[in-house]
């Protein structure tokens, strides 16, 4: 039997058209929206974080869900470099 070679690679992202499951994830995320609520995603290294947010700024992502990508504010940020991590140091990067 043949293995297929995993295409997932810790550290990188996959692309939205290659990104598949997280469907709840996804659903809860874009009815907080609707609902003009606030989301943060959090989580341990390789869990596919970054590709969920890969998936939730694609622009064709907010039209197939009948919402209109141009009213809206995507903040894409990384809170790798900020240390020690801390709330105000977390602000401050986001608000420069």
């Amino acid at each position: 039997m043949i293995n297929p070679k995993n295409p997932f690679t810790v550290g990188k992202t996959v692309p939205p058209e290659r990104f598949v499951g997280r469907k709840y994830e996804i659903n809860s995320t874009f009815a907080q929206i609707g609902n003009g609520g606030h989301v943060a995603i959090w989580g341990g290294s390789g869990m596919g974080k970054s590709s969920l947010l890969e998936v939730l700024k694609s622009p064709e992502v907010w039209q197939k869900r009948g919402f209109d990508p141009s009213g809206v504010i995507i903040v894409y940020f990384s809170c790798l470099n900020i240390e020690p991590f801390l709330a105000s140091e977390f602000w401050r990067e986001i608000l420069k």
